[in-house]
This record gives structure tokens, C-alpha cells and sequence, in this order.
């Protein structure tokens, strides 16, 4: 679950979100854990598998899960969501274009894997300090038709029960008047907290506000000459996976380093102030500073390659290049190519 996450910073997640009661945090926490492991196999199927093997599936006419690789699929190359640049604050963008869900298209199942397929993306290019992201709802051309309350409540769900404190600004653009009574209904529905996060925007100088003109993409008014197109996986782009020697290797020594961690915290309990209290603290931070930097080493051996991998977005040790974007050079693995540790 942590992964190039600060621990400290995951954990602050959990205890703001339950008002800093250890206990219902705590509580949370487990919770989280088991949805992600057991409800959602977040790291051993969805993101370990990623979208190539999603292709293979959707073409095996035995698979139990064809119909469900395919509708996942078919919106990830529609570009119904997408992840590209960043707002005024630095966090990354996310724009949903509600005119691209039709009500029935896709199944149940694949709209949750999709939409927990770009949450956990989503998570792999927040840099820190930043640590949450700036969504925007795209209401152009929008209709009852693309109006579906089951997903909707399912990413209501997602992000307050197992991805807390991960919203920075939600921008509804261009919501038609048909969308107020709508509004009311999930209003309802969201966290005071969250709802406070929630702006609507109907115009270019409002969205401004929010994001530069020139981080914002044309198709949304703004002036950066940008379109969204799906780039299919490349052959061998995640042949690190199979190197289960190397991944096994790379897991101890993050076990190992999560060990150093526990007992450096231990320790900064047990000697809260003075010189002592800040030498741990120190070393405290150089670990957490290399589990960061760990985790982007053993990633292309656990995480399957993704669309911003292969367009160059999200480059060598988890850093990001949403404007000069550099793809990876044919037959290296994306996003790690650099820190290549055969």
C-alpha cells in the first residue's frame, strides 16, 4: 500500500480524514487495506496487469472476463478520463468527459476496475510536497443519457472511504441547468469536506483561476495544443516482470528497509525531544527517503507499464514531464528505464 508515498504522509491521510481519532483511523486504515488486497486486488491484478493484459483477454474468446477487459478497454482508448498536467498548485489534472459514459455501455465491473485503474495511476504522479490532485468534470454536450448514479456513488465510496484526503479541487465545467437537481441528489452524498471542494466553472477566466492558460488544453479553452490519444502497449515493455529473481531480491530489501523504519519510530517515541529526538528524526527521513526511492526501482517489476508510461509522462524515478514529455526509447521498460538494475 505505501509505496513511493511518505509513510508518515499515508497515515495523516487516514487520521485527518477521521478527525485525528487513532482508533476510527486505525479502523479505516485495516479497511482500506482489505478492500485493496481481497474487494479490488488493487496491486496483484489491476495494476500489476495493467492494460496489456487487458488487451490479450479481450481477444480470448474462453475468457470468463472478455466482456470485462473489453469495456475497460474501450474507455481507456475513448479517453473517457485522462491524466495530464498540473493546476496552479502543482497538482496533476485529471479530466473526466461525462459525454463519454453512456448509461448500460459498459459493465459494472469493468467501470470499477476503470475507474480504481486511473485513481492508482493517478497516485504514481503525485511528486511531493503535492499530495492530491485536481479533477475535472467536463460536462460539455452532457445529457440524462450519460447520467449514471451507480459509478458515481462507487467513486463517491472510492475516494472517502480508501483514498482519503486525495482530492485537492473538483471543477464542474459547463454543467447544463438540468444538472442542478442532479447536483442536489449527490451533494447529499459527499463528505461536508469533500463538497467544500467542489467549484463550478462555466467559462475560460473561471477554470483560470484554477489552472494556467497555458496548462490548459485547448479542448477545455485553453492554450496548450494537446489531444488525448491511446498509445497500445509495446511489446516487451514489461518483460521485467518475468525477472522474478530480481523482484525478489529488490521486496526483501524494502522489507528490510520498513524493518529500519519501524524500529526509527520506535525509537522517536521513546525519545520524543532534545538532540537525541532529532538525530532519529534524521534518520527517519533518509529512510523514508530510500523506500522512495526503492519503490521506483522495483516498480517495473511489480506494475505493468501504462498509457503515461509509454507517452513519457511519467519518467525515471517517479518524475513527471506533462509538457516536454520524453517517450521511453523501443524495448526499454517506461517510467524506469534509467534505473535499469540487471
Amino acid at each position: 500500500m505505501v509505496k513511493h508515498d511518505h509513510p508518515d504522509a499515508l497515515v495523516l491521510r487516514f487520521l485527518r480524514a477521521r478527525k485525528w481519532d487513532v482508533e476510527k483511523a486505525l479502523v479505516m486504515l485495516v479497511s482500506t487495506m482489505n478492500w485493496r488486497h481481497n474487494d479490488m486486488r488493487v496491486d496483484d491484478d489491476i495494476m500489476k496487469n495493467g492494460d496489456a493484459l487487458a488487451i490479450e483477454d479481450e481477444k480470448n474468446a474462453d475468457s470468463p472476463t472478455k466482456q470485462v477487459s473489453a469495456d475497460v478497454m474501450a474507455q481507456l482508448r475513448m479517453g473517457k478520463s485522462f491524466l495530464h498536467g498540473t493546476d496552479k498548485n502543482g497538482r496533476p489534472i485529471c479530466v473526466v468527459r461525462v459525454r463519454f459514459h453512456k448509461i448500460g455501455a459498459e459493465c459494472e465491473q469493468s467501470l470499477e476496475r476503470y475507474t480504481v485503474y486511473i485513481i492508482e495511476t493517478a497516485r504514481m504522479v503525485l511528486e511531493p510536497p503535492v499530495d492530491t490532485a485536481c479533477v475535472i468534470f467536463d460536462m460539455t454536450g452532457f445529457s440524462m443519457a450519460n447520467m449514471d448514479y451507480t459509478p458515481v456513488k462507487f467513486m463517491i465510496k472510492c475516494f472517502e472511504a480508501n483514498y482519503p484526503e486525495s482530492l485537492g479541487a473538483v471543477l464542474v465545467h459547463r454543467a447544463p441547468w438540468l444538472f442542478q437537481g442532479i447536483w442536489k441528489v449527490i451533494r447529499g452524498w459527499l463528505d461536508p469536506v469533500v463538497a467544500s471542494k467542489v467549484h463550478f466553472t462555466n467559462n475560460r477566466a473561471e477554470l483560470e483561476e484554477f489552472i494556467a492558460p497555458d496548462h490548459l488544453i485547448k479542448e477545455l479553452d485553453g492554450d496548450e495544443d494537446w489531444e488525448y490519444k491511446y498509445i497500445e502497449p509495446v511489446a516487451g515493455e514489461n518483460d521485467k516482470m518475468k525477472d522474478t529473481e530480481t523482484r525478489d531480491r529488490l521486496l526483501a530489501e524494502r522489507a528490510e528497509q520498513v524493518k529500519q523504519f519501524e524500529h526509527a519510530t520506535r525509537e522517536w517515541i521513546r525519545h520524543p525531544d532534545g538532540e537525541k529526538s532529532a538525530e532519529i528524526k534524521a534518520e527517519r527521513e533518509r529512510i523514508s527517503k530510500s523506500l522512495r526511492e526503492g519503490y521506483w526501482t522495483l516498480d517495473p517489476y511489480i506494475r505493468a507499464r501504462t498509457l503515461y508510461d509509454r507517452q513519457g509522462s511519467l519518467q525515471s524515478g517517479g518524475k513527471t514531464s506533462w509538457y516536454s514529455p520524453v517517450p521511453p526509447a523501443a524495448g526499454t521498460s517506461a517510467a524506469t528505464a534509467a534505473d535499469d538494475v540487471d
